[in-house]
């Protein structure tokens, strides 16, 4: 199951761009080409990041054409 790869990839990426910042999504667009199967995605999402910094953080998908696969937006909480 490559997804479990690419979650922690993904959870890498945002991690790193946040600097410390507290994240409430994570939109990676998606193709229909790029061998990605959402569900396992999801539960993989869920695994990585339990126990981190970013536990409850929620990954939505966007569709994107072809092969594409690419961490596409991260939207922060709201400054009290």
């Amino acid at each position: 199951m490559h997804e479990l790869g690419l979650a922690r990839s993904i959870a890498g990426i945002a991690q790193e761009n946040a600097k410390g910042r507290p994240l409430k999504e994570v939109r990676v667009a998606i193709g229909p080409l790029a061998c990605v199967e959402r569900g396992a995605l999801e539960f993989c999402w869920g695994l990585v990041t339990e126990s981190t910094g970013i536990a409850g953080v929620g990954l939505r998908f966007l569709d994107a054409d072809g092969d594409t696969f690419v961490v596409r937006e991260l939207e922060f909480m709201e400054e009290a």
